[in-house]
């Protein structure tokens, strides 16, 4: 990380001394000292998680509650600070303000109102992960909606997630089993931590082999980390350990994060540079025919974008009807869980929110990703093709990362207007209704055909239609996003090629000494970008 500021900061001189835009970089380096790759700690309520993570930070005295309730649960981002303490509470508008850690101590949020807490801390430990950002999440009791948020609003961002048991009560339930099985489909490293250890029983040993076998019902064979910990006797030198390894892995993270963004800044530069050397050698006529066949070239290139854009798009409709179709099936699968928990009399609301929740990301990844692929490549075989002379114009995109950013919002799209939709909400309502409406001998067997029923004709349809717009939204937004950079970089190669050309002809008019000088000049700095690239 280091050498890509390095690298930031060199390019930014040789713009300036061409007068090229240095908005791009500005930005990188912006977001480049905010970034961060987050682990967060999920669990259920009085799971230990505030406890474990005060007894890391290793305060003589405690900085998160460990006692709130549902109501005054908000998540809690730490991160490292260089300078002093700053505790922020952010409002689900946006706004936030500013508590001393004193006060943050004695505060309850409004789960209602705030999206989260960030607590920037100068910590001997923290120091020694600046890139992870710890975050301390409510208990999984409080619904569906924490669920959601664990994932939608922090798996993007996450190296790894931690998932605390306590050892007087490691029963995996299934809030944390529904989680545990998503954070799989997104091949999510994942480490448990077992709490309150000096709580334990003397079977303990059985109890914890017992639940190792109780996760792979959710989890499988995949590997999994397991750290015990005390906060009762300030042990949690394991998971210290654990956390330093993912500060080792975040720095590769975060340069492959922000590497392909310093080589797209880099390639403006060098095609500008590469440009003047060469226009500078030509004559007006042939400076004039340079200019006419870039236009051409870049009007070309504008076309063939637009041309596989229009193809992409036709896609997308017949895309979600597939994906719609592998939901409908998720569905009917739980059919029967459905109709037992209705006939309990309990809301389904959570488990449905689970299995559409999975089998949209299954299907995101085994029928949409393959194609949003092919397109992103059949995009970079149009632009690399294109060349003027040995300038080459390019493009660059991670896949990988433009995947996992697609599937999470088309997933967080899908759980936002669903279950927690009034609509949906409405209808599910009515069939735990349907229990205590009907009477007689046949009473049980006539709830559970017509809890059938109702699923059928008016749940399993109202959530697919609900499927279709969020997952159709939020992948043209997603779309629209990655079309935006294709075509920002595009643009500001363009404007890069067209700038080196008016600058020459500035210049034409110069005595030859000055141009060989910065013949000279341009040709030094190319140097001094392929040194750039070599050190990233």
């Amino acid at each position: 990380m280091e050498r890509i500021n390095r690298a930031l900061k060199e390019l930014q001189k040789i713009n300036d001394a061409y007068s090229l835009s240095n908005e791009g970089i500005k930005k990188l380096l912006s977001d480049i000292e905010t970034a961060k790759v987050c682990t967060p700690v999920i669990g259920k309520f009085s799971s230990g998680k505030s406890a474990l993570l005060n007894t890391v930070l290793g305060y003589s005295r405690k900085i998160l509650k460990e006692d709130i309730t549902p109501e005054t649960a908000v998540p809690a981002e730490i991160t490292y600070s260089p300078d002093e303490d700053g505790v922020y509470v952010v409002q689900n508008d946006g706004t936030y303000n500013q508590l001393s850690v004193d006060d943050y101590r004695e505060f309850d949020a409004d789960a209602d109102a705030v999206r989260c807490t960030r607590l920037n801390l100068k910590n001997s430990f923290l120091e020694e992960i600046p890139d992870v950002m710890l975050v301390d999440m409510p208990g999984f009791e409080s619904g569906f909606e924490v669920h959601n948020r664990a994932i939608d609003q922090y798996l993007p961002l996450s190296l790894a997630y931690i998932i605390a048991f306590p050892a007087d009560d490691m029963i995996v339930r299934s809030s944390i089993g529904g989680i545990l099985k998503e954070l799989c489909l997104h091949e999510m490293p994942i480490c448990v931590v077992i709490t309150k250890y000096d709580k334990r029983s003397d079977d303990f040993d059985d109890t914890f082999d017992a639940m190792k076998e109780n996760l792979k019902r959710f989890m499988g064979e995949r590997e999994v980390t397991y750290c015990i910990t005390s906060s009762y006797s300030g042990e949690a030198e394991e998971l210290k350990e654990f956390l330093i390894n993912i500060q080792e892995r975040s720095q590769e993270i975060l340069v492959n994060r922000f590497r392909n963004a310093v080589f797209s800044e880099a390639d403006a530069t060098e095609n500008y540079l590469r440009t003047m050397l060469k226009s500078s050698e030509m004559s007006e006529s042939e400076l004039s025919e340079q200019e006419e066949r870039l236009g051409r070239k870049l009007d070309s290139l504008d076309k063939e974008f637009s041309k596989e854009k229009n193809q992409f798009d036709q896609q997308i409709s017949d895309c979600v009807e597939e994906i719609k179709g592998d939901v409908q099936m998720a569905l009917e699968a739980e059919e029967s869980s459905f109709v037992a928990m209705a006939m309990n009399n309990q809301s389904i609301k959570d488990k449905m929110n689970t299995t559409v929740r999975n089998a949209v990301t299954v299907s995101l990844k085994k029928r949409f990703l393959p194609k949003v692929e092919k397109y992103l490549k059949r995009v970079a075989n149009c632009i690399n093709g294109e060349s003027i002379g040995d300038v080459q114009i390019s493009f660059r995109f991670n896949t990988e990362d433009a995947g996992k950013e697609m599937v999470t919002a088309a997933v967080a799209a899908v759980a936002a207007i669903l279950v927690a939709g009034p609509l949906i909400g409405g209808v599910i309502a009515g069939v735990i209704a349907l229990v205590n409406m009907i009477q007689g001998d046949k009473k049980r067997e006539e709830q559970k055909s017509q809890i059938r029923m109702r699923l059928n004709s008016e749940v399993y349809p109202q959530v697919l239609s609900e499927v279709g717009k969020g997952i159709e939204i939020a992948v043209a937004k997603q779309l629209q996003l990655i079309n935006t950079s294709i075509e920002g970089e595009i643009e500001a190669q363009r404007a890069a090629l067209e700038k080196a050309m008016e600058d020459v002809r500035k210049k034409m008019s110069d005595e030859k000494e000055r141009r060989e000088n910065l013949a000279l000049d341009v040709k030094a700095d190319l140097e001094r970008i392929q040194i750039i690239r070599s050190e990233i």
